[in-house]
């Protein structure tokens, strides 16, 4: 008897816990569903490109004269501006993409391709129509190259794999809750920093259209697991908190970068020289997300030697440095920054790098007080001088 009562007993508990068990998962997903941004929200873009080249060169002009077509597929995580720095910013997007394209000639240029990360930041927000401006960066390959004998045209790109840049102003039209039209103009460069020459690269500039649609990553999943009768939100409901009050600090950093180069291909020599750079910056921030600064710069290019010893018949390894000074900018996006910065030489041997410089990076910042970089160095604005990669550290005052 004693044994039957401790039965009933036990099944009886049993059954509560059951049931208590599902009474708390019933309360966690009417928990879960009453909040507008549950799931992913993403969009899948599809863009096509038109427009012309903007060449430097004489030897590809009629290479070049038909212009350009490409294509794109992009895939974008939204925010919600759960975050402060995505209020900041007005509820950016981001994600990676894919770009095909004809830019003339394949025999001479190829069919590039390329794959990349991007960043759209809207502006003029209004309730069915806004603008986003964007970058992209990453990498294009199948390029047909420089070689002087097979393709002695091609003054523009001579390696295989190179820098892909984008930076684009779109205007975002919203036809429905699934679709955008998506319409704006661009530029594109294709670049190798100079660790190949020649060198000129190939910049792109025209317009584009495409569509793009809108889904949530969980809408499938909690219909076929959890709860059939659930319509998941397509597009995120924007959190209107409002912005805390500025955090006004000043930081200093040291940046050290490393390089490799090769001298124009009229030379006849083919060789490769090393580069370095060393940065020490100041930096204000004045917003969330932004702030100015300024900074001193050393450079070191071993191919001016080259050149140096023609004309001057003695080289020193002093020669070969430059000291600059540079004014600043950087947006930043969580752990990431977007460095641009525009300098003028201080001391060199003569006028062989020009007069100005642009630096143009990406940084990492790992944690408090360290970082990684890439970035590209420019001779008197665009023409490419050579690519940084390096890293640093930074102290907040």
């Amino acid at each position: 008897m004693a044994i039957m009562k401790a039965s009933i007993i036990t099944m009886a508990l049993s059954l509560l816990a059951i049931g208590l068990q599902a009474q708390d998962s019933t309360d966690l997903w009417t928990k879960a569903k009453a909040n507008p941004n549950l799931g992913r929200h993403k969009f899948i873009e599809l863009k096509l490109h038109t427009g012309g080249h903007i060449y430097n060169g004489e030897d590809m002009a009629s290479v070049l004269e038909h212009g350009y077509q490409a294509l794109e597929v992009r895939m974008a995580w939204m925010s919600t501006g759960k975050q402060v720095w995505q209020r900041a910013l007005n509820y950016p997007s981001y994600g990676i993409g894919f770009y095909t394209g004809n830019i003339g000639n394949s025999t001479i240029l190829g069919n590039p391709s390329g794959i990349y990360g991007f960043f759209y930041a809207p502006f003029h927000r209004r309730k069915r129509h806004h603008f986003e401006a964007g970058l992209a960066l990453g990498l294009t390959y199948d390029l047909n190259t420089y070689n002087p004998e097979t393709n002695p045209l091609n003054n523009a790109i001579s390696s295989k794999l190179d820098v892909y840049f984008n930076a684009s102003a779109t205007g975002v039209l919203r036809l429905s809750e699934l679709f955008d039209f998506v319409y704006g103009v661009d530029l594109t460069h294709f670049s190798n920093g100079r660790t190949h020459t020649p060198n000129l690269g190939l910049n792109m500039a025209g317009v584009h259209a495409g569509l793009r649609v809108h889904y949530n990553t969980i809408r499938n999943i909690v219909v076929q697991q959890i709860d059939p009768n659930y319509e998941a939100p397509i597009r995120p409901t924007l959190l209107r908190d409002p912005l805390p009050k500025v955090k006004h600090t000043n930081e200093l950093s040291i940046y050290g970068a490393f390089g490799v180069v090769q001298i124009d291909n009229s030379s006849g020599v083919d060789a490769y020289y090393g580069t370095a750079s060393l940065v020490l910056d100041w930096n204000h921030k004045y917003t969330h997300v932004c702030s100015f600064g300024a900074g001193l710069d050393g450079f070191y290019d071993g191919s001016l030697g080259w050149g140096y010893a023609r004309q001057y018949g003695k080289v020193t390894s002093l020669d070969k440095m430059l000291m600059g000074a540079h004014i600043g900018h950087a947006v930043h996006l969580q752990r990431f920054d977007l460095v641009t910065q525009v300098g003028t030489y201080l001391w060199r041997r003569d006028g062989t790098k020009g007069d100005w410089f642009l630096r143009l990076g990406i940084r990492y910042n790992i944690n408090k007080y360290g970082f990684v970089q890439v970035g590209l160095k420019t001779q008197n604005g665009a023409a490419a001088d050579w690519i940084e990669w390096g890293g640093g550290g930074r102290l907040e005052l």
